[in-house]
C-alpha cells in the first residue's frame, strides 16, 4: 500500500474532519465506539450477513488477532439538513475493530494467497458483518430465522449497526449498515511498529466520493 493509501486509511479515523461533496454540502466525520465484539479465537471473519448460507460456509478469515473483546468503531459521515431534506444524514464510511492502542505504523490490503485478489466483503443487502470464526454455528442458526435477520438488517440500516448477542450476553457479531449500499468493500489491516495487528477495517468507500477535505481555519 502506497503513502496515498495510508493517508486514505488514516482519514477514515480523523475525528471531526470536514469534507466537501459534489453538491456543495460539507460533512463532518464522527468516529464512534458502538459496542465490543467477543473474539474467542481471534479469527476475524467479515461477510454479508444477509447472503443465504453466509454463516454456514467456510468463509476466509481476514485477520488473526489475540483472543479477547475489542471495541468496534464506526466512522460516520454526517451531512447537514438541506433544502432537499430536513434531517441530517448519517452514513457509515468505515467499520474498524480496534485491537490495541498502539499507533498504526502502516496499512495493508488483505490479499487471498491463492490468486492475489484483494479480499473484501461482497454486499448485496447494504450490510456487512464482523464475527469470530467460533460463532459460525450460532450465527448459522440465526440465519435460519428470517424475521430476526430482517430485524437486525433494519436496525443496522437505521442506526448504523446492530449487535448480535452471544450465549454469555456479549456480542457475537456486529452488523454494519454500508453508507454506499451494495458493493464490494476491501479490508485494511493496520499494523504497529512491531508488525502486530492494531486495527482491522472494512473500508466502505463512501468518503472516496467527496471532493476533498476542508482545510481547518
Amino acid at each position: 500500500m502506497g503513502f496515498d493509501d495510508w493517508l486514505a486509511a488514516e482519514a477514515l479515523l480523523e475525528q471531526g474532519a470536514q469534507h466537501r461533496w459534489p453538491e456543495g454540502d460539507v460533512s463532518t466525520l464522527e468516529v464512534v465506539e458502538v459496542c465490543h465484539l467477543n473474539l474467542a479465537t481471534g479469527r476475524v471473519v467479515a461477510v454479508d450477513p444477509a447472503y443465504f448460507g453466509s454463516f454456514d460456509e467456510a468463509w476466509p478469515v481476514v485477520a488473526q488477532v489475540p483472543p479477547g473483546t475489542y471495541p468496534v468503531l464506526l466512522s460516520v459521515v454526517v451531512l447537514p439538513s438541506t433544502g432537499r431534506t430536513e434531517l441530517s444524514r448519517r452514513l457509515v464510511t468505515a467499520a474498524t475493530l480496534k485491537i490495541s492502542d498502539n499507533p498504526v505504523a502502516g496499512w495493508n490490503w488483505v490479499d487471498e494467497a491463492s490468486d492475489g485478489k484483494v479480499l473484501g466483503v461482497g454486499v448485496d443487502a447494504g450490510t456487512a458483518c464482523f464475527y469470530d470464526a467460533s460463532e459460525r454455528e450460532l450465527l448459522a442458526l440465526l440465519s435460519a430465522d428470517e424475521d430476526r435477520v430482517d430485524a437486525a438488517l433494519i436496525e443496522a440500516s437505521d442506526t448504523g449497526f446492530a449487535a448480535i448477542a452471544d450465549s454469555s450476553g456479549g456480542t457475537a457479531a456486529v452488523f454494519i449498515g454500508c453508507g454506499m449500499g451494495d458493493g464490494f468493500y476491501p479490508i485494511r489491516i493496520g499494523r504497529d511498529a512491531s508488525d502486530r495487528v492494531a486495527m482491522v477495517m472494512i473500508d466502505l468507500e463512501l468518503l472516496n466520493h467527496s471532493t476533498g477535505r476542508v482545510a481547518a481555519d
